[in-house]
């Protein structure tokens, strides 16, 4: 099988434009940067999809869903294209799925063709541009995420600044990006570009914890750790939640968060195990402190194990070398010591930065 393109590459005479996308002969970098994908680095955090392997297996769905489009099909679900796309083979996935779209692509007459996306109908030619655009995108954040050179096409990342910096106002009212950080005038094609999809113009910043925020532990008889951090040690309660009771100093919404396992947990330290359950470390005051401890985690490749908005704060979770939950995060607004019902009346919901 020839190497799969899909991802176009402008030689000196052709430029792309929503009406005349081209295909050349060049090979897709993104298959270098799965290439280079190390064995313990699927789970690494991401820019965008959560971890690496997520980012990936959004590829080739892209890819696959190219192809379902040009040859007519509609953008309603399509339980074929959902779900775990990469099997035992990432790479072979990637390849098939790319080998598809560009056959889709090189069929005569297919960017005169009108595609019915799940956003409604599509000239073929301006969702070509939008693939490129998000093929190329991503496989910087894969570069990032796993520690390869982050230098991509300069002549392609003036192709595609181009072509979207017209509609900027649109990419950040999709809500699919990040604020778009400040770049100097003279900045390269490539900080322009990453820019408009939100991709930062400079590493983050270092982590710097500000306090120990609380202490979520496992423990054997719900009852009877209440009767001790409340009655006897003279913490408050702070919140109940179904085989969960915070307490409090008074400090934070609670120090310690006492959680009553299944008839699973064990003594011994490996989770879930009576003891400790996970700790937490704020970060900062703000959202933007959390999305630079996020950047500074995608930087790392340190894989993040969940992002929760908690009500009352917001948070990050990863865990330590010897495999325990650490979380790190920035308080919420949310009135709890006025209202102590508000953490009761709304579930965890997942974070999106």
């Amino acid at each position: 099988m020839p190497t799969p393109t899909c991802l176009p590459r402008p030689t000196s005479h052709e430029r792309y434009s929503d009406s005349e996308p081209r295909v050349s002969s060049q090979a897709d970098p993104n298959r270098q940067f799965i290439t280079g994908i190390q064995p313990d680095q699927w789970r690494n955090a991401c820019t965008s999809e959560g971890d690496v392997r997520g980012l990936v297996n959004h590829l080739v769905s892209g890819q696959l869903w190219t192809a379902e489009l040009l040859h007519g099909k509609s953008g309603d679900p399509n339980p074929d294209l959902e779900g775990d796309l990469l099997g035992r083979d990432p790479l072979a996935a990637y390849d098939a799925a790319c080998a598809a779209a560009q056959l889709a692509l090189e069929e005569s007459g297919a960017l005169e063709r009108v595609c019915q996306t799940s956003h409604g109908e599509v000239p073929a030619a301006v969702y070509a541009s939008t693939r490129i655009m998000d093929v190329f995108v991503h496989g910087w954040d894969l570069a990032q995420a796993t520690g390869q050179e982050q230098r991509l096409d300069g002549e392609l990342c003036e192709v595609v600044y181009r072509d979207r910096k017209p509609r900027q106002a649109m990419l950040h009212q999709s809500g699919m990006f990040g604020p778009a950080p400040d770049v100097a005038a003279d900045a390269s094609a490539q900080t322009r570009m990453l820019a408009l999809f939100g991709r930062p113009a400079a590493p983050a910043a270092p982590i710097r914890a500000r306090e120990l925020g609380h202490a979520g532990m496992y423990v054997r008889d719900l009852e009877a750790s209440v009767r001790f951090y409340h009655d006897f040690l003279g913490f408050d309660i702070s919140g109940r939640l179904p085989g969960t009771v915070f307490v409090t100093s008074g400090r934070s919404h609670h120090e310690f968060a006492l959680i009553e396992p299944g008839p699973e947990c064990v003594g011994g330290p490996k989770q879930p195990a009576f003891g400790l359950n996970h700790v937490a470390v704020r970060v900062g005051e703000t959202i933007e402190d959390l999305r630079n401890a996020h950047r500074r985690l995608v930087e790392a490749g340190t894989p993040i194990v969940g992002m929760f908005d908690f009500v009352i704060q917001k948070a990050i979770q990863i865990e330590d070398p010897d495999g325990t939950i650490v979380e790190l995060y920035i308080d919420t607004d949310a009135p709890w010591r006025t209202d102590p019902s508000i953490f009761e009346k709304a579930l965890p919901k997942a974070l999106q930065l």
